[in-house]
């Protein structure tokens, strides 16, 4: 979202020439693509992911990257003038922000954008989630093997009786995309409606093996969806984190809600904190 590429440009515009950035819970670096072209900012990245740091690494060379998880860092304390996190610290839990704090150097600044519950992006998770489950529940990719193997066979009986017990997984997924339109619920029960109107165009292989790799991409969606929504923070979570910073001896600790132009939702909460410098510690 435009907004999101905003945010981090302002955040980055005010940061001192030289400042040590660490991007928390990096992924591939959606974070650093808004640096501005020219910089002198030293820059690390964490993550739980190698295959993520080294996607990041191909896209900025010269990011320092250490494969861990959020709420376990092996750097030193009071290293990096700016901790930043979106959509990744929360996955660690709380103590990946204890972490964050650490981190920080006397006049450091702590800024992140973490799920919200109940807000945009969580309220259409968990309705794809919802539809997804449906899916796995109504075991909808067997009966589209067994229908499609069935119209191949050309064994009129077993295609009848297929048939009936496709149409009995395939409502509840049906009336799911009316609820919902977007997500993998959709795209299953759309693209093999299409494959097997057009069948003759086809091996059979080709339809059970596309059926087999949305097997996998369901159990994929229904794990990713089901984190995205476990990570969302509730307001106590917020309270708990504030108190955290504040423990640790942060100052200036702030969390709201992050809106953005055209969604009557916030899409995160926005928290930020300072650690005080030197002189007024």
């Amino acid at each position: 979202h435009p907004a999101l590429a905003e945010f981090w440009q302002a955040h980055f515009s005010s940061l001192q020439e030289g400042s040590r950035v660490l991007d928390l819970a990096s992924g591939a670096g959606s974070i650093y693509a808004h640096l501005p072209e020219e910089h002198a900012f030293q820059l690390s990245a964490t993550d739980i992911s190698d295959v993520a740091l080294e996607a990041l690494q191909d896209r900025f060379p010269g990011v320092s990257t250490v494969v861990c998880s959020a709420d376990a860092i092996p750097l030193v304390a009071a290293s990096f003038d700016a901790v930043v996190t979106q959509f990744g610290a929360e996955y660690a839990g709380i103590g990946a922000f204890a972490e964050a704090a650490r981190l920080l150097a006397p006049g450091g600044k702590f800024v992140g954008l973490c799920h919200i519950q109940d807000g945009y992006i969580d309220s259409s998770n968990r309705r794809q989630l919802a539809e997804a489950k449906i899916v796995a529940e109504q075991a909808f990719i067997d009966h589209a093997t067994r229908m499609i193997t069935a119209a191949f066979s050309g064994d009129a009986a077993e295609l009848e009786s297929a048939q009936d017990a496709f149409a009995t997984a395939a409502t509840p997924v049906g009336e799911g995309m009316r609820r919902c339109s977007k997500g993998i619920h959709t795209y299953l029960f759309q693209g093999f409606r299409r494959l097997y109107e057009g069948r003759q165009q086809y091996d059979l292989a080709d339809i059970t093996g596309w059926l087999d790799a949305m097997r996998v991409e369901l159990d994929i969606n229904l794990d990713r969806l089901s984190r995205m929504c476990a990570a969302a923070l509730s307001e106590s979570d917020v309270r708990e984190i504030i108190q955290i910073f504040e423990k640790q001896g942060l100052k200036d600790v702030h969390c709201t809600p992050f809106e953005t132009p055209g969604n009557d939702l916030p899409v995160a909460w926005h928290l930020t904190a300072q650690r005080g410098s030197k002189e007024n510690d």
